[in-house]
């Protein structure tokens, strides 16, 4: 059997503040301040009242005069400019990060080391939301799995830098670096949350093939895709061959913990499935819209599918299993997305920061976001599932794995139908 890890939704409330209450309390103030100043921007742009859009500026003004005067000690007030500015950006979406001068130049320099899941990796994936830093995905074999690092499992530090306050994309480019050089990342475990560690993990070679097959039980066959790369598709593409020539009456893809590669590549893994139907667009209001659409005959096979998906399943994961439920192509197993599918461009500034900014997002073929919302499976899994799924110390003997479980139902025609959605 595939070996699979499991991911822990973290804890959101038990954890010590990384710097002091009251000079957090300064930083997220301006953040609250500069969100101000984005909503009577576009109050004032509908109303088309030019100076409502720039009133909240003097509250703005205002407040930082009375900080620079009045607060407990002299404020660094470039510090907390910046913060303003990084809540600024980070209030629009979880991918979207401003940089000052000095951070964007450290991101140039690490982020043509960016982890891609194959080669020199630490083989551990993290999404930030809000304050927190989370473990998304680790791959098995990588330096972080020997570490014992699980999803789920809290950032703390990145080589002595707390995350709580680290810019998205700087956060990312931390963690990557040149091959065979190391990291130090200061880890809370999901488990018990008990005093954090800290590992050193070497930026290693890593051999796991993007696609890993197997005939299960049954007549049923799976497929575990662990990345998107260039090859992704092709390896399907003869994973599927090989299961069918083998018998398989039915197949399972397995998505779950799936949150490295270029989005788009997810449509070239959707249409060997689905051919002549629209896959999702990428929108944006500047952006030309795309249409991505399977080839006539790109289809390879019409074996009945079901795909599996969690939290951490993000970017192309995503947009591959939207687009086989919306054209009825398979079916969806798991639980809700993350909904982590954008794309970004970085816009330099004149003082030499840099925006990376989410300037379009993807959709499902029946319209909606998928970066706003995830991907709700139709067949949803229970909360005691996934508790047991997520814990397994606390499971009993001859426990199954629930995902696949209720795989094999949907494919076998034995499982409840799904509840209809309310209008």
């Amino acid at each position: 059997m595939i070996r699979r890890k499991v991911f822990r939704q973290p804890f959101r409330s038990r954890f010590p503040l990384m710097s002091s209450r009251v000079k957090a309390s300064v930083v997220f103030t301006s953040m609250l301040l500069t969100i101000m100043l984005v909503v009577g921007a576009v109050i004032g742009r509908s109303e088309e009242k030019t100076d409502g859009a720039y009133r909240p500026l003097s509250v703005y003004t205002e407040v930082l005069a009375r900080i620079k005067s009045d607060y407990v000690e002299e404020p660094d007030v470039k510090k907390v400019t910046r913060g303003a500015l990084q809540g600024l950006v980070e209030y629009l979406d979880p991918m979207s990060s401003y940089l000052s001068a000095e951070q964007y130049s450290e991101y140039k320099e690490r982020i043509g080391f960016q982890d891609k899941g194959r080669g020199w990796s630490t083989g551990m994936v993290a999404h930030k939301r809000g304050m927190y830093t989370a473990v998304l995905s680790v791959l098995p074999g990588s330096p972080a799995d020997k570490a014992g690092i699980k999803p789920g499992d809290l950032i703390e530090a990145i080589d002595d830098k707390g995350t709580r306050l680290m810019p998205p994309a700087l956060l990312y480019a931390r963690l990557s670096g040149e091959p065979g050089s190391s990291v130090r990342v200061l880890i809370r475990s999901s488990k018990d949350y008990e005093d954090p560690v800290e590992h050193r993990l070497e930026r290693a070679k890593i051999q796991l093939p993007a696609v890993r097959s197997e005939m299960l039980d049954g007549d049923l066959g799976l497929i575990d895709v662990s990345v998107f790369d260039d090859n992704t598709a092709a390896e399907t593409a003869a994973a599927v061959k090989k299961l069918a020539k083998a018998g398989a009456k039915g197949l399972i893809l397995d998505l779950r913990e799936n949150s490295i590669g270029d989005t788009k590549l997810g449509y070239k893994l959707a249409e060997l499935f689905v051919s002549g139907k629209e896959l999702g667009t990428l929108e944006g209001q500047r952006f030309e819209k795309q249409t991505f659409t399977a080839g006539p005959k790109s289809a390879i096979t019409d074996l009945p599918l079901s795909i599996l998906i969690d939290r951490p399943a993000s970017g192309a994961a995503e947009v591959a299993a939207a687009a086989l439920l919306d054209n009825h192509r398979a079916d969806v197993i798991g639980e809700t997305t993350y909904g982590l599918a954008a794309h970004q461009e970085t816009i330099e500034l004149e003082d030499g920061g840099a925006l990376i900014l989410s300037v379009a997002k993807f959709h499902r073929p029946d319209g909606k976001s998928l970066h706003d919302d995830g991907l709700e499976p139709n067949y949803p899994l229970e909360p005691a599932q996934l508790r047991l799924y997520r814990n397994p110390d606390q499971r009993e003997e001859g426990y199954e794995d629930p995902f696949l479980k209720k795989a094999r139902e949907v494919l076998n025609g034995t499982a409840e139908a799904p509840a209809a959605k309310a209008a």
